[in-house]
């Protein structure tokens, strides 16, 4: 039980540095980055393409590079190229050099994440949903620390300003990646494949209809998170009200992911994720249904608690699709979907909202893809004769 929890925080520290500080603080830190670099707003923008760009082509390669070299060594390749990143961003002067580091910062956490799956569920078979509920739970927790850290650390590097945020997060990033080069141990049925992979035979149908519906999920994911505030606005609430309501969907967020984990432990992935797709359905019509502050205050607990829950089930599904060996190149196949879902959904969600009815279309959308998704899990093979 030692090992396990030793394993279990340092994996949670590592999505906190490397997913929390080296992505999602990106657009905290941004407006100072802006201003002290010249940057204009279409220039800001294309840093967020270019750390989202790293992520995207080098996700699809981390099963691979596990297969070959060993999970535990892409995952330490990927913790150096993100402390790489977050250093370079420390010295930026100019709008290319930025861009570089933060596709260096993207391609190095998309290398940390998937062969960190893949060491958990060979370590822990019987505990996948809890083990990687706690790991997702990372990315919440690095998002929250980050909004706190951030405006606290602009004020304790008065002179670095930025540069000493970034350098915080790089020192931090650093220590946790010496700490997992001793905490995390290669188990033997994630080392590296003695055949070279010269077949994607393992590809099996199911996984093709996973990849479908993370791609569907990647792609009206974000609609409450990024315009749920808008929305809140157009109806006359105000700035402070938007901001607690959100607050309150990125708290109940962190232990939505080991929730949902530790249920399909117990009930079955199926089940569990028919259970927290209907309530990704109820999260996007409920404001439309009650467009009120209580409304919005039931959405964001829903959505907060249950779309975690979507994401870390969809992987345990298509994990138990291959054996063992296969797992960090499944992972990394529907991320894919899931990555290019995500690149288009923000863009498809706000040309419904300006051109065919405002929000509630947008969060229409969102909740009819939702309901196609539940009708692609029945195809699935239940739990118990799935691989192992």
């Amino acid at each position: 039980m030692k090992k396990f929890w030793v394993f279990v925080l340092t994996g949670m520290l590592l999505i906190v540095t490397t997913t929390g500080f080296a992505r999602m603080a990106y657009g905290i830190i941004l407006p100072f980055m802006q201003e002290g670099l010249g940057l204009t707003t279409a220039q800001s923008g294309y840093l967020g393409t270019m750390l989202f760009l790293g992520y995207l082509l080098t996700v699809g390669l981390s099963g691979g590079l596990t297969m070959r070299i060993g999970a535990k060594s892409v995952l330490l390749v990927g913790g150096g190229a993100v402390v790489l990143g977050l250093v370079g961003l420390v010295f930026a002067t100019n709008f290319w050099w930025a861009a570089i580091t933060l596709f260096y910062a993207g391609a190095g956490s998309a290398l940390v994440y998937t062969p960190l799956l893949s060491i958990a569920i060979s370590l822990y078979p019987k505990k996948r949903g809890l083990v990687m509920g706690l790991l997702m739970s990372g990315a919440g927790i690095g998002m929250l620390l980050s909004g706190l850290l951030v405006p606290l650390l602009l004020q304790y590097f008065p002179t670095l300003g930025w540069r000493g945020a970034w350098l915080t997060f790089a020192v931090l990033t650093q220590l946790v990646v010496l700490l997992a080069f001793w905490a995390i141990k290669q188990p033997r049925s994630a080392e590296k494949d003695t055949v070279q992979e010269k077949t994607t035979s393992w590809r099996s149908k199911q996984l093709y209809i996973i990849a479908g519906m993370y791609f569907a999920v990647g792609l009206v994911y974000l609609i409450p998170n990024l315009y749920q505030t808008s929305y809140m606005k157009s109806l006359g609430l105000s700035n402070e009200l938007a901001g607690s309501v959100y607050a309150i969907a990125g708290i109940v967020s962190i232990g939505g992911a080991p929730f949902w984990g530790m249920l399909a432990d117990k009930i079955g992935v199926r089940k569990a994720l028919t259970s927290a797709l209907l309530l990704s359905v109820a999260g996007d019509l409920v404001p439309i249904m009650l467009e009120n502050i209580g409304g919005f205050i039931l959405s964001s607990i829903i959505w907060g608690s249950s779309l975690g829950g979507v994401l870390i089930l969809i992987q345990m599904k298509a994990s138990q699709q291959v054996s063992s060996q296969y797992v960090a190149s499944a992972i990394g196949f529907i991320s894919i979907f899931y990555a290019a879902g995500q690149m288009m959904g923000p863009g498809l969600a706000g040309w419904l909202i300006e051109y065919f009815g405002g929000f509630p279309v947008a969060y229409w959308f969102g909740a009819t893809i939702f309901f196609l998704c539940i009708l692609l899990v029945f195809p699935l093979t239940t739990d118990s004769t799935e691989k192992f």
